[in-house]
Order: structure tokens, then sequence, then C-alpha cells
């Protein structure tokens, strides 16, 4: 689920994407593409047309996804927030629908023979949707070794 969620952004960016052929843009728009086709500078997609229901927002350098990036439902509540850092290590958090945190954890993207990879690793840390920990789960290369019910009381 998580590789097709991220092939489906990564499809949908693409296909909002502005054509080299729109013409030459400055520096100050959104949207942007180099001279190689790749992605720069500030991104953000929308739900719609007029532009008042953001999908997502974020930064992009040489074609790579860097910084903070936001991720949003059709309503406008925070999905998903990423954090890019370098060499394709992410920190992901998940929200629930009420805004409080679902889980936390990292993520790696690699470039691999048969295309790009991207997997969970470590500890990913559960809430429950009014904020206590439930469970801790642990990753190695994307799959699941360990879980550890958390007991409150």
């Amino acid at each position: 689920m998580r590789i097709l969620s991220f092939a489906l952004l990564t499809a949908l960016a693409t296909a909002c994407a502005p054509r080299l052929s729109d013409g030459p843009r400055g520096f100050w728009h959104t949207n942007r593409l180099n001279r190689q086709g790749d992605p720069v500078g500030r991104w953000n997609l929308y739900y719609d047309e007029a532009h008042t229901k953001p999908l997502t927002r974020g930064r992009y350098r040489h074609g790579q996804a860097i910084g903070r990036w936001y991720y949003y439902t059709p309503l406008g509540s925070l999905v998903r927030q990423e954090h890019h850092r370098r060499h394709g290590l992410s920190d992901l958090t998940y929200y629930h629908s009420n805004g409080q945190v679902a889980r936390q954890g990292q993520a790696r993207v690699t470039n691999e023979p048969d295309g790009l990879h991207f997997y969970w690793f470590g500890e990913w840390l559960n809430y429950s949707d009014s904020g206590a920990l439930q469970k801790i789960e642990t990753y190695q290369n994307g799959r699941l070794v360990h879980t550890q019910r958390i007991q409150n009381l």
C-alpha cells in the first residue's frame, strides 16, 4: 500500500505538472521544470482547478523532493507530513481525521536495478485517536519484524 500510494502521488504529480512548452516561468512561480524536465522549486498540487483545495505542497531540488511535504484530504485536513533528508531518508507522520498523530517513523528510498524502492524501517510509533501510544512496530527493509503492544493504565 505504501508503494502504491507513492506511485499514485508520483503519477498524479506528473499528470498535473506543467510542460516545458508552457513557456518561461520565473523563480517565483510554483510547479516549474528545469531544462531536463525535472521538477524544481515550490510545488503545490490541488484537488480542484480553482486551487482552493490543496492536495500536496512541498519543494524539489534537481528533481528530488526536499524538506517538508504536506498531504491533505479533499476536505483540507492534514493526512501525512514527510520530512525528506539526505541520502533518501525521510521522517513520516500520519494523522487521524481529528488531527492527532496516528503513526510516526522513518522511510528510505533506494534506487535498485528494478527501479525505485520505498520502504519503512526502524521503529514506528502507533497512537490512538486520543493520542495515547498503542504499539511500537519494528521494520527492516519494509517488512514488519516485531510488534510491541503498550499497556495503558
